[in-house]
């Protein structure tokens, strides 16, 4: 996939994610730049465990700068006329607990804000208890397909790619094993389907379905897989089945010339350039289980199929004489036919497990990996019927 679709899609996980509130605790100590104050101004605000509880008159030491200031109301203590360049930290003691920012280096221009986060007694003890049910046997449950979800469709020379970027959300502190596996039935024109890296282990591509098993921990299962569909016509109509309930559809298309996005499922429609393509941004309501996710494209680049089947059918004609001139010249012994199968069939596996190692470490590209698959596996069902002739 090009990098501005990927742009794109981060763009709609971003707008998803803007009124989420972050962890104030995986926040503390990091130094953000403030460019709207004076240079040599750096701000530390104290709170403890969250947003809603500062913490005033705390005694704030700005190490590297030997300066002092005590938090006000909302928790904050300012430093003015800090020396641009120098390296400093600041330093809290909140009871027993002490707390340190990252060192950084005053700027030139504008100021550094950051925030020092004491220890919530409660919000740990319930954290705490939150991990260990996580931790604890799965129950029988329901999960939903995140807001964050989205679909990426990129326009390639031949073939329409299709991009799942899933999360499926498990709402329960417990760990939930649904009825059955999750199984996303792809298009029927779907080909080369296969898993993308960063994808949850337990998710299996698989002819014309994408399979995951659970049970689902609590939070968010990343699933990602890909499709491709091959052009031809002008209009393309993908029709994906989905296993539970998707919160939000959200949909970026890369656009080629007139192509038009359609479906009764958005309610929003939208083109967007970035990096000097053009893309169209759709969203829409949620989705039922069992639900098809109906999405049309119209105004496709194509071209006439007949050269490329005529090109095949003289390959073929080609093949078959080679083949019957073969035979009459010399007869080839049953065994010698079954061991060059049998090589044949060594030579296949090997390539599969080198491509699957490639997957594992990540050094083959997602579209490259489901195609390569799909043709040795294939290779590899026309060789084993191959060799039961043979047997026979």
């Amino acid at each position: 996939m090009r990098r501005a679709a990927f742009l794109i899609a981060w763009l709609i996980a971003s707008i998803a994610s803007a009124q989420q509130m972050p962890d104030p605790k995986q926040m503390s100590g990091m130094p953000l730049p403030v460019p709207d104050v004076p240079a040599g101004t750096v701000t530390a605000r104290v709170i403890r465990g969250a947003l809603t509880n500062p913490l005033p008159g705390l005694e704030v030491e700005l190490l590297g700068a030997d300066k002092k200031a005590k938090t006000d109301e909302a928790g904050r203590a300012t430093f003015s006329g800090v020396a641009p360049g120098s390296r400093v930290k600041a330093v809290v003691v909140v009871g027993s607990e002490r707390i340190e920012s990252q060192e950084f280096a005053v700027p030139t221009a504008g100021g550094i804000r950051v925030m020092l986060v004491a220890t919530d007694a409660e919000i740990e003890k319930k954290a705490a208890a939150d991990r260990a049910l996580a931790q604890g046997p799965a129950t029988e449950g329901t999960v939903v397909l995140g807001d964050q979800s989205r679909f990426v469709l990129e326009v390639q020379d031949d073939a329409l790619n299709v991009f799942n970027m899933l999360e499926i959300e498990n709402t329960a502190k417990r760990p939930v094993q649904t009825a059955g596996p999750l199984v996303f039935v792809l298009p029927d024109q779907a080909q080369g389907a296969g898993m993308m890296e960063g994808s949850t282990p337990s998710a299996v591509a698989a002819g014309k379905k994408v399979t995951v098993n659970g049970p689902f921990a609590p939070g968010k299962t990343v699933v990602q897989f890909a499709y491709s569909i091959p052009l031809g016509a002008e209009t393309i109509e993908i029709s994906q089945k989905l296993p539970a309930p998707l919160m939000q559809v959200s949909v970026v298309a890369q656009k080629l010339g007139a192509m038009q996005l359609a479906s009764a499922q958005l309610r929003e429609r939208r083109e967007m350039p970035a990096d000097g393509q053009v893309f169209i941004v759709g969203q829409g309501g949620a989705l039922r289980a069992g639900d098809n996710l109906t999405l049309t494209l119209s105004g496709l680049p194509h071209r006439s199929t007949w050269p490329a089947t005529l090109a095949l059918a003289l390959a073929a004609v080609i093949v078959a004489a080679g083949a019957w001139g073969a035979a009459r010249g010399r007869k080839i012994e049953p065994s010698s036919r079954r061991a060059q199968l049998q090589a044949r069939r060594e030579k296949l596996f090997s390539e599969l497990t080198a491509l699957e190692e490639q997957r594992r470490k990540g050094t083959v590209d997602a579209r490259v990996y489901a195609t390569r698959r799909e043709h040795l596996v294939t290779a590899l069902e026309d060789l084993y019927a191959g060799l039961e002739r043979e047997v026979a």
